[in-house]
């Protein structure tokens, strides 16, 4: 049990971290997120700034589940690298089909990963909420 909740917790530190350098060294700076805007917040350059935003912020999501499924293959989790990514998608947003279920000695891992997950997507939601804001703010102002 402390093997796997060490793991789990070794893996959700990579996770944060992973998320920190993604949305502030890669995601904000592709979509210019912070950048001096001068735009109505229902021009084409606010949409694509804000789709840029979004998808950015999603493949960094599929970026950390793929951590976290190349981390159960190499502990041997799962079988295959596909059925730890099936797991990984399952267990980060907590869709939770249960199809796949790792052996006993391992089942700490997922309510972990889905943890995580939830405090990920809620901090892509909160960098998300900032730059509407500041689109409507600018508006104001």
């Amino acid at each position: 049990m402390l093997q796997q909740l060490f793991f789990a917790l070794s893996i959700a530190g990579l996770t944060v971290v992973a998320h920190a350098i993604g949305t502030v060294r890669i995601v904000m700076p592709l979509a210019a997120v912070w950048g001096r805007w001068e735009v109505q917040p229902t021009s084409f350059r606010t949409v694509l700034i804000l789709t840029r935003l979004v998808g950015g912020l999603l493949v960094l999501h599929l970026v950390e589940m793929s951590l976290w499924a190349a981390a159960f293959q190499m502990a041997g989790v799962m079988p295959t690298f596909e059925s730890s990514l099936s797991y990984s998608l399952e267990s980060y947003t907590t869709v939770g089909y249960g199809y796949l279920v790792p052996q006993e000695s391992w089942r700490l891992v997922g309510p972990v990963e889905a943890a995580v997950g939830i405090l990920m997507f809620g901090w892509s939601t909160g960098i998300i909420v900032a730059a509407v804001q500041r689109i409507y703010n600018n508006r104001a102002g």
